[in-house]
């Protein structure tokens, strides 16, 4: 019995001795030691930014900002409004956003359409086939590579933080150091959605190119509304005056309720009523 209890109580000191020595790197590691942490981070915040950065690097031209602003005449608005709705879903793009105007003599419309880069220039020419009198047209194109690539880089420092506020959020012991902790996560997990906001109105604003429209149509006035202010004035004094003597015509008709009320009126006057 001896040569068995004497291996066992090898096993359970080697046991203890193999735990005590697991346990201490731990506690030693509580809320300062970055460095030991970093592996462990960045294995989190490298899975975790893959799903904020794109699988494959944009090229140049991806990270370009086209936009176009374009003003013409158009013969027939309605019939001009039917066939670049057909253009532009020929060219998948959409139209975002349609503005309607009168005025006393042209009726417009006013267009926000978003386009692929590679149909912006094919659809621009397509639209503009619709004019009869060009009033200006204005192409421009904004590199925003430096800041994409900016964003991405913010975006992957700010998750390593974040990390790492997460791990002193599971090692604190007291609910001072709690606090404090996720007053600092609070902050840093803001900036992240600032960040990423951003991101992803660069990344829509280089995947689609923007083209503003406006065009119009001339519609003829009435002669009334050729009429200068005076001869307005003029017109407006002869109907009155028509008007006028309209009334006073129609009074005329009423005579016989004109006679019964003098009648009555003379009568009470003399107190025989």
């Amino acid at each position: 019995m001896k040569t068995l209890k004497n291996p066992l109580l090898f096993l359970q000191v080697c046991g203890t001795a193999f735990l005590m020595n697991s346990c201490e790197p731990s506690k030693e590691s509580s809320f300062a030691p970055e460095a030991e942490m970093a592996p462990a981070e960045d294995a989190t915040s490298s899975s975790e930014d893959k799903v904020v950065e794109p699988s494959t690097e944009k090229s140049p031209a991806q990270m370009l900002i086209k936009e176009a602003e374009i003003k013409f005449q158009v013969k027939d608005l309605a019939a001009s409004m039917l066939r670049i709705e057909e253009a532009v879903k020929k060219a998948n793009g959409l139209i975002s956003n349609t503005t309607q105007n009168s005025q006393e003599d042209e009726v417009s419309t006013d267009l926000v359409i978003r386009v692929q880069p590679e149909h912006f220039l094919p659809l621009l020419e397509q639209l503009q086939k619709e004019s009869v009198n060009l009033d200006f047209r204005n192409l421009g194109a904004e590199d925003v590579a430096a800041a994409y690539v900016d964003v991405q880089a913010r975006i992957k420092a700010k998750r390593a933080v974040e990390a790492r506020y997460r791990t002193l959020l599971d090692q604190a012991k007291n609910i001072p150091d709690i606090l404090e902790v996720e007053q600092h996560l609070t902050q840093v997990q803001e900036e992240i959605e600032s960040a990423e906001a951003r991101f992803r109105f660069l990344k829509d604003q280089t995947a689609y190119s923007t083209i503003k429209l406006n065009m119009y149509q001339v519609v003829p006035m009435s002669f009334t509304e050729r009429l200068g202010l005076g001869t307005r004035f003029y017109n407006a004094f002869g109907t009155g005056w028509q008007l006028f003597l309209t009334l006073l015509v129609g009074m005329c008709y009423l005579w016989p309720a004109w006679l019964i009320l003098g009648g009555f009126w003379l009568l009470r006057r003399k107190g025989l009523v």
